[in-house]
């Protein structure tokens, strides 16, 4: 499943992603990748989700998430939405909030991901109702988006009571 979806997402971003100015969206994209491994550092011995594919290891599978589908979200998420006006842009936010929540859905109803230590499929969705907006502070405003991150990973990890003992 996950190397279907890497190259659905592949071929849309192919398509669709706006490869002419990628250098531009480049730093947003390390900043989505740097936060899924900081999050794997923060939660590895206590994870909230993983992903439980039948072809790869967990880690191959987050490897393939972080290099391919969150790259193509970038470059087809942000080019789009910083041409639309407030209520177009909120669809747009809705749209991707949508995408990833039922891809999460199906993840974990045919067993491709599971979740933990009382995460569950709400948490997610909330979680990426911080992300895209997170994401489209981050092209604007760096600084800003990484020190809201901070506190959003500081409130998680307090929350779900995730060890200090990095």
């Amino acid at each position: 499943m996950i190397l279907l979806l890497a190259s659905l997402f592949g071929l849309i971003c192919y398509q669709y992603g706006d490869w002419k100015y990628w250098k531009t969206y480049y730093p947003t994209m390390l900043f989505l990748i740097t936060g899924d491994f900081i999050y794997l550092y923060v939660a590895g011995s206590k994870p909230l989700w993983q992903y439980t594919s039948k072809l790869f290891p967990g880690t191959t599978t987050t490897l393939i998430v972080a290099l391919i589908i969150y790259p193509c979200t970038v470059l087809l998420f942000l080019p789009s939405c910083s041409k639309l006006g407030v209520i177009k842009k909120l669809c747009h936010i809705m749209f991707w909030i949508c995408l990833y929540a039922l891809l999460e859905y199906l993840a974990l109803k045919y067993n491709y991901m599971q979740h933990s230590n009382g995460w569950n499929f709400i948490d997610s969705v909330l979680f990426d109702c911080a992300l895209f907006p997170l994401l489209l502070l981050h092209q604007k405003t760096p600084p800003v988006a990484w020190l809201l991150s901070c506190i959003l990973g500081f409130g998680i990890a307090f929350l779900f009571k995730l060890p200090a003992s990095y």
